[in-house]
Parts: structure tokens; C-alpha cells; sequence
């Protein structure tokens, strides 16, 4: 969505009709707290800028026009802080922007992302959009929009279970547990960008690569990495990017070197997601023992994040995502961190269950402001479980 960064884009703003009040957009000269409260929960649903500091004026026939009215900005990123946090719940991550033009007056440009807690409250109401400004939702609109977060809910798990159906190795042949990664715009995404990315090698690649090292970088070498799955294949719904291993999992009879474990297909789907499958979810240990490649899920979620933020700039994207994380094969097995791991007499935690999973709904302005949150949201339990969140996140699991 554009944003005003100056006086002059205000002006035009107006003039040019892109900051009149609509589904995305409302504009106040001034605002009570109460008011700004309405104002940002209303827009959590789809998202929106609210811009304070412009006035509606009645003309003599009866319509309106707006002009341009800066107030005393001095506090009001403190205070729409604090709103935002305080008035409205659940609270609602938001952010301030100060347009200055003189003597301490300007305007205020508050941006809402989707939120995936929509809707929220303020005054004990629950606020939504229509064609141009906000209302309190009756109990039906309420019930409509907690339908749709289960429903996106559903939709990160009918995605896993997408990817692992779509395994070239089926699981009575498997010799190690695997990794999947989802993740999918919930809004549509710009099919012509798409296309011309998809159809551009030299920027896929470069894609590919830039996310080698935007992981902890004690994990980056960890095999399989990104910069070896540089084959290029269509698919029917995209276009992948795998190593040898990747290719020579679809073969029969499998290759001579062929190793499951550093299978790699890294997936881009024409709905503008991202897809993706690791052979090396366990790895042997020593002959009669598999491990948890733990570090390795961190890795690649920590990508995962970096490609999904890369995408949403690239196709201009700012909704929502559903991502998510699988890994199977795990039942009674230690993570790989805990195999020289003398510092402890208690026995090493092992995985309850036969698979991990996990799904989140996060918006783009959140994967570009604070990726961690979203990694630790989809690889902390499992870290949790095998006691090694203080190792990869720094902290107390």
C-alpha cells in the first residue's frame, strides 16, 4: 500500500484520490483515544493506514473535501503505542510514522497489517470495515471471522499433509524421517509477478542462495543447503529447485550414489507459496541409533521466514501467510545435540511421537519486522521437547 513520507505526498494523496477514506484508508483532522482505538482494530482484518492530520470540509453543495490540517505531533508514537497495546485486545501491533512539515506539527501515518488474531476489540465491541469506515461487527460477523482464522488453520495443515503425500519416497521405503516446510499467501497474490519470476532462472537462483545463510551460522553448512539445488524442473502447480539427490529420489531404480538424506526440493507454487522437502529429518547415528536433525528444521524455518518476507516484497504482497513445519520418523529418538552431551546425568529427552507439526498464521509486516517470532512459533516446541532451546534460541526450554 502507498504511504505519504512527506507534505507534498499528502497534497497529492489528495488530489490524486489515494488518501480518501475507503475499505483501506480513513483519514481524521483529530482523534480521541476511543477513536483511535475503533479506528486501528478496524483494520486488523484486512489491514489499512489510518492518517491524522487531515480534515473533511463541507462545501456549500453539500460534499465534502479534504484538506490538509497538521496537529502538534510531539508524544503521538508514544501514545499510539500505547493505545495499540492497551485499549485494544487482543493488542495490536502497529506502526507510527511522523510526517513533520513545521514547528512541530505534521501528520500521523498509522499502518495496520492483517492481523492473523482478527477480530480485535476496543470499548468491549468488536470493529470491522466497510466500503469506507469502520462499525462495530454484530455477534453473526464476529462468528463469520472466527470461522475463517480455524479455517486458515486448517488450510497450514492441509498443506503439510499436501507436501508429505507429494514425497517421492513412500513411507514403507524411507529410511530416515523427512522435512516439510509450507508456506501460503491467504490472499491472492499478483499471478503476473509470479509468472515472471517463475519464468526468470537467473532470479530463481539468486533467490535460492540468498537464503543459505540467513540461518544461526553454526547451521548454515548443515547438509543439505540451499546453494546445491540448483536444477531447475517445472512442476504442475510451479517450478522446483532441487540437488541431484532430489532428482534421483523420482528415478527407478534409484541411481548409483543416490542418498536419502540429502534429498532437497525446494518448491515455488504459482499461488505464490513456497514448498519444500529435507530427506534429512533423523540421521543415522550409529548403527543400532537415529537422531532428531533438530538444528537442521531450525535452519530451514529460519529460510523459510527469509523467503517468505523476500516473496511478499517481490509480489508486493502485505496479507497474511500460513506456514508450517512437519517432520516425521521422530518416535523415542534424542536430537542430534545431545549425542556428545555429557554435561547432564538425567536422560536425554526423546520425541513422545512418531511426528512433529506445527502451523501459524502470521502477516508480512511481522515476517519482515520480527521473523524469530514466527521461527520460534513453528520450531520451539519441538525444540522444547528434545531440551535444546537453550542451545539454538538462547533460552530455557
Amino acid at each position: 500500500m502507498w504511504q505519504p513520507v512527506s507534505e507534498a505526498d499528502i497534497v497529492e494523496g489528495i488530489r490524486s484520490g489515494a488518501l480518501s477514506e475507503s475499505h483501506y484508508v480513513e483519514v481524521k483532522e483529530q482523534a480521541r483515544n476511543e477513536q483511535i482505538a475503533q479506528t486501528l482494530a478496524s483494520f486488523a482484518i484486512d489491514g489499512g493506514m489510518f492518517v491524522i492530520g487531515i480534515a473533511e470540509v463541507k462545501e456549500g453543495n453539500g460534499s465534502k473535501r479534504l484538506v490538509p490540517k497538521p496537529l502538534a505531533v510531539e508524544g503521538m508514537i508514544e501514545r499510539i503505542d500505547g493505545i495499540s497495546r492497551n485499549a485494544i485486545e487482543p493488542p495490536l501491533p502497529v506502526t507510527t510514522r511522523l510526517v513533520p512539515v513545521r514547528d512541530g506539527t505534521g501528520f500521523v501515518v498509522v499502518s495496520v497489517p492483517p492481523s492473523p488474531l482478527a477480530p480485535h476489540m476496543a470499548g468491549n465491541k468488536y470493529y470491522g470495515r466497510g466500503d469506507a469506515s469502520k462499525h462495530a461487527l454484530s455477534d453473526a460477523e464476529v462468528l463469520r471471522h472466527h470461522q475463517r482464522r480455524q479455517e486458515q488453520a486448517d488450510l497450514g495443515i492441509r498443506l503439510l499433509d499436501a507436501a508429505e503425500a507429494s514425497d517421492p519416497i513412500p513411507s514403507s521405503e524411507r529410511k530416515h524421517g523427512h522435512i516439510y516446510l509450507v508456506a501460503e499467501p491467504l490472499m491472492p497474490v499478483n499471478g503476473t509477478l509470479v509468472e515472471q519470476f517463475l519464468d526468470d532462472n537467473e532470479a530463481l537462483l539468486n533467490f535460492l542462495v540468498s537464503g543459505q545463510n540467513k540461518c544461526k551460522k553454526n547451521l548454515a553448512g548443515f547438509d543439505p543447503t540451499p546453494r546445491y539445488a540448483t536444477r531447475i524442473k517445472p512442476r504442475e502447480v510451479g517450478v522446483s529447485m532441487m540437488n541431484t539427490d532430489a532428482e534421483g529420489a523420482m528415478q527407478v531404480p534409484k541411481p548409483a550414489g543416490f542418498s536419502e538424506q540429502s534429498i532437497l526440493d525446494i518448491e515455488l507454487l504459482e499461488s505464490g507459496g513456497i514448498r519444500i522437502l529435507i530427506g534429512r529429518g533423523t540421521a543415522t547415528w550409529t548403527p543400532g541409533e537415529s537422531i532428531v536433525c533438530d538444528g537442521l528444521a531450525l535452519a530451514y524455518a529460519q529460510r523459510l521466514t527469509f523467503w517468505t518476507s523476500t516473496l511478499s516484497k517481490r509480489y508486493g504482497y502485505r496479507s497474511l501467510w500460513s506456514l508450517g513445519l512437519r517432520v516425521n520418523g521422530v518416535k523415542g529418538l534424542r536430537s542430534h545435540m545431545k549425542v556428545d552431551d555429557w554435561s547432564s546425568f538425567e536422560p536425554p529427552r526423546t520425541m513422545p511421537g512418531d511426528v512433529y507439526s506445527r502451523t501459524i498464521t502470521v502477516s508480512a509486516d511481522a515476517l519482515d519486522s520480527s521473523p524469530e517470532d514466527a521461527v520460534e512459533s513453528l520450531v520451539g516446541r519441538l525444540l522444547k521437547m528434545l531440551g535444546t532451546t537453550r542451545h539454538h534460541l538462547g533460552k530455557l526450554g
